[in-house]
């Protein structure tokens, strides 16, 4: 049986309160799943095999369609980022009143997975959106999606374009930006240069999402990482080597820095362990998801004295942290 428009956005409504006030994994992955049966009910876009392809830029790839379908399925992804937005944008709406909250998306995928799930808390006099994507397969599906859930009026504009480059309507104040954009150690895809162009747009008081983005040169011992994989409440023990890179709403491009690596009998493989506060303590912290697993850079054997390496960002087509010796 097909199911009313009213009863769609309640069965979202139902899925967001466990994502924003459940601690249960069942639960979550069971609201998880909802999403996506009505997501890719209405959009024709399953999460299922990749058959489409990635969208390659001067600043980093964007995802394929199936690929940004795929991002839900992160259960402590999407619902840390879920419940930060939630909380963005009570605090806005706490010392902006008076009028409509405006929130920019880049990168919005085919679901707009970290704004749709919050239109049944909020009014489309609350909060409006640009949906943005340099895909446009993925910005049809978005559009597609909001005409079928009868929540066209939330949407500003839909707009195709590359997000490193956009440019703010004069017309409309930017409250909020959201850009998840990134894979572990902000390689590969344009988050830095999406920053870069967005946030010397936003008024002081406007907030971007993530909040912070942090890199970390990290020390580790495989038979550490097993440990706490194996053994309940286990910590591991590492040797942490110093910030890389801050991301945040002070925004600042990555330049180069000498982290100092003291020689070691046990731990012999540098890694980069990437933590995100996505708002307020809604932060994902090292294996919780796909964007915080520590990126293997090097190992160091037999290594019998201090060393230093120098790590730069690489602001290309293919963005990474490129480092020497």
């Amino acid at each position: 049986m097909e199911l009313t428009t009213q009863q769609l956005n309640e069965s979202i409504y139902d899925a967001t309160n466990a994502l924003l006030f459940e601690e249960d994994y069942l639960h979550i992955k069971n609201a998880i799943d909802q999403l996506h049966v009505l997501f890719s009910g209405a959009t024709g876009v399953k999460a299922g095999n990749i058959t489409d392809e990635d969208i390659y830029l001067p600043n980093g790839k964007a995802v394929s369609t199936i690929k940004a379908a795929h991002c839900l399925k992160e259960l402590e992804r999407t619902r840390r980022f879920i419940r930060g937005i939630n909380q963005a944008i009570e605090h806005l709406s706490d010392t902006i009143q008076g009028r409509t909250l405006n929130i920019l998306y880049a990168g919005c995928g085919p679901y707009a997975t970290l704004l749709t799930p919050l239109t049944p808390r909020f009014t489309s006099a609350q909060i409006n959106f640009i949906l943005l994507d340099i895909n446009s397969d993925s910005l049809a599906a978005a559009r597609g999606l909001y005409e079928q859930l009868g929540l066209s009026e939330y949407v500003i504009d839909y707009v195709c374009t590359d997000a490193t480059t956009y440019r703010f309507p004069h017309n409309v104040q930017t409250d909020m930006v959201i850009s998840e954009t990134m894979l572990n150690a902000l390689r590969k895809e344009p988050q830095v240069a999406i920053m870069n162009n967005l946030i010397p747009q936003m008024r002081k008081d406007a907030i971007f999402i993530p909040e912070q983005i942090i890199v970390e040169a990290v020390l580790t011992r495989w038979k550490e990482e097993y440990n706490s994989f194996t053994i309940k409440d286990y910590q591991p023990k590492r040797i942490n080597l110093g910030e890389v890179y801050c991301a945040s709403r002070e925004f600042k491009l990555p330049h180069p820095v000498v982290i100092q690596v003291p020689a070691s009998e046990t731990h012999n493989r540098l890694d980069l362990f990437t933590e995100i506060t996505v708002f307020g303590r809604e932060v994902l912290t090292t294996y919780n998801c796909s964007l915080t697993l520590p990126l293997a850079i090097c190992k160091l054997e037999n290594q019998k004295k201090d060393m230093a390496i120098t790590f730069e960002y690489v602001m290309s087509d293919k963005p990474r942290f490129a480092y020497k010796y």
